[in-house]
């Protein structure tokens, strides 16, 4: 089931907006008061080995600091068992961002500086090594020795966010998106809860979810995160339709809302089987309204005030264009380069 940890991981923090927050709160003070987050872009790829893919998602990401490029990598670790040798993993990762920011700048003199990150959720909180150091067998030499063999050895330090040594009730209050708060919550706290109560969680984190719900963009957020619950929780499928009507509040006189199509056309297919094609129909107009949304504010994030006649064009797009164009604005220069 780790590609599913992996995939919410993915879709809720490759949004620069989502990883600002998050980045913002968990660097240090003042690395978090040196990046201009308004520059904050995704780069596109991974750097994990193919056989790693089912224990580790990553993420890169570029910022100006001091007007220098600065690239932060973070990586997703679920195995607090098997994280003995993290260490040295994160530090072959590292050289490999290096190795393509000198293929992509020949005429490059130095290195950006590369802040590594790990992300651990896990049953119990982190042991294992944070630099490779430590990892390398120095002890049993004499001092004097030792003293010439440390500085020959790699050194790297990563930083570590340790979820599950955070208290839920800390997780909850983070200044993070919502979006953000319930996709950490539900890693740490739905992984191992297959007999647990979709309501439940509805329930316990019911402010979040409806932050998200009141935003159009976090519809679709709101998608990845049913999917996550609907891959983890053997619940029936009235309990997943009560969470839904108990975080969308059905007292509320509204038209018929995204919550009631997801009712009548996903939640009758085979729900928690196929949760994601089963919601597709029922929120098709959700989901590109809130594709929508995200990329008007990414647009505006990258190039300032937005045209009407821009707004209008991205609001009468379908899902498959707002996806191109999504992709494309993490490398577009100019608009009419990503509409081109």
């Amino acid at each position: 089931m780790h590609h599913d940890h992996d995939a919410l991981f993915r879709q809720t923090f490759s949004d620069p907006l989502h990883a600002a927050a998050l980045l913002r709160e968990i660097l240090p003070a003042a690395l978090a008061r040196a990046i201009d987050w308004s520059t904050l872009t995704l780069v596109p790829g991974s750097f994990v080995d193919e056989d790693l893919r089912g224990r580790h998602a990553d993420l890169l990401f570029s910022a100006e600091a001091n007007g220098q490029t600065i690239l932060i990598y973070v990586l997703l670790e679920h195995k607090s068992f098997a994280a003995r040798f993290t260490a040295l993993q994160v530090l072959h990762y590292v050289v490999r961002v290096g190795d393509r920011y000198l293929r992509e700048h020949p005429e490059a003199t130095h290195l950006p500086p590369v802040v590594p990150l790990v992300v651990h959720h896990g049953k119990r909180g982190w042991h294992a090594p944070r630099t490779v150091l430590e990892l390398v067998a120095l002890d049993r030499f004499p001092p004097a020795v030792q003293k010439i063999l440390s500085p020959l050895q790699p050194s790297l330090h990563f930083l570590l966010d340790d979820l599950a040594a955070v208290p839920e009730a800390r997780l909850r209050t983070r200044r993070i998106t919502p979006q953000g708060a319930l996709t950490l919550l539900a890693l740490q706290f739905v992984r191992d809860a297959r007999a647990g109560d979709p309501v439940g969680f509805a329930a316990r984190w019911l402010p979040l979810w409806r932050e998200l719900w009141a935003d159009p963009a976090g519809r679709f957020g709101l998608l990845s995160l049913f999917s996550y619950l609907a891959s983890h929780l053997e619940a029936p499928r009235e309990r997943f339709r009560a969470a839904v009507a108990l975080i969308h509040d059905e007292n509320e006189i509204m038209g018929k809302t995204v919550a009631q199509q997801w009712v009548e056309e996903g939640m009758q297919e085979g729900l928690i089987k196929g949760l994601a094609q089963g919601i597709e129909k029922g929120i098709e107009q959700g989901k590109a309204e809130g594709r929508a949304e995200l990329l008007l504010r990414q647009i505006r994030r990258r190039f300032g005030a937005v045209e009407p006649a821009v707004e209008t064009r991205v609001r009468a797009a379908d899902v498959d264009t707002l996806d191109l164009w999504g992709d494309r604005i993490l490398t577009a220069a100019t608009l009419d380069e990503l509409f081109a």
